[in-house]
């Protein structure tokens, strides 16, 4: 029963336009529900981008201080 409860995640897309403040992991991190991923800069304010599921990661598509626009990749998962 756990385990269907448990989301797996294929990628994770930036919500809103904005600037890669910092990055709190990298490729091969497994993570889980709610790990902060990253700080999104937006209209002056930091939002942290916590996973909405669990998996490993497979490869990270931003760096920090690059300029995203709203639905870009940022992690793909394994």
């Amino acid at each position: 029963m756990e385990s269907a409860l448990k989301k797996k995640i294929e990628n994770i897309k930036a919500p809103m336009p904005g600037l890669i403040h910092s990055i709190m992991v990298k490729p091969g991190d497994q993570i889980e529900k709610g790990d902060s991923l990253f700080i999104l800069e937006a209209m002056k304010m930091e939002n942290v981008i916590k996973s909405i599921g669990e998996g490993e990661i497979a490869s990270i598509h931003v760096e920090e201080k690059q300029s995203v626009e709203k639905n870009q990749l940022l992690i793909t998962f394994a």
